[in-house]
């Protein structure tokens, strides 16, 4: 999962348990260490916990993606995976969610804006560009996911094949499809249940 995937799994969590996960899990990749070590509130830090046990699931080699994925992308695949995934949850939102992704977007903003007196070194930039170019509900279109894997692939060593990712996505667009959807419910449903197994 990107960060749309990690949102709203986070809401479904928060919205049915009272909690407040979503700031931890969206900016979870930028906590590192031991969650012990980590100077947020419990409620927040909880985010953190959820957004670890997403990523595990996910990171499986069981992954439905990984079959379609690993030969040509390797140790990228899960990178690749993650944003397909948020590709197909910004485009079939509606049907999704029952939700409309541009008041979703502006909610999830919202909820990780009033929290940036907390915000990880390198966050504040990241959380500047996702908010200015709306990339949550941009992911849909694939002219923009192409834009963002070209930027990570210059961040990455050897990250070029990364720019591969959306010609590979147009070969086997509804295999792709189907297995993103199925990967998220799979991932959702079984993070949710660890985490509250966790907390209980």
């Amino acid at each position: 999962m990107n960060f749309l995937g990690h949102s709203m799994i986070s809401f479904e969590v928060d919205r049915k348990n009272n909690k407040e996960t979503l700031y931890g899990n969206f900016t979870g990749d930028f906590y590192k260490g031991l969650i012990t070590k980590i100077t947020l509130p419990a409620g927040l830090k909880e985010g953190v916990v959820l957004h670890r046990i997403v990523d595990s699931i996910s990171d499986r080699e069981e992954n439905f993606l990984n079959e379609l994925l690993k030969e040509k992308f390797g140790i990228y695949k899960g990178i690749v995976s993650d944003m397909f995934v948020d590709h197909f949850l910004s485009k079939k939102f509606d049907r999704l969610f029952n939700e409309n992704i541009n008041d979703i977007e502006k909610e999830i903003f919202y909820n990780i804006k009033i929290n940036e007196k907390y915000f990880p070194e390198r966050f504040e930039n990241v959380f500047s560009w996702l908010v200015s170019e709306r990339i949550l509900s941009k992911y849909a279109d694939i002219n923009v996911l192409e834009k963002v894997f070209s930027g990570i692939s210059k961040r990455m060593r050897n990250g070029t094949v990364l720019t591969l990712a959306v010609e590979e996505l147009k070969k086997n667009y509804n295999e792709f499809e189907e297995k993103s959807i199925k990967e998220f419910e799979y991932v959702k449903n079984n993070s949710i249940k660890k985490f509250l197994d966790k907390i209980k």
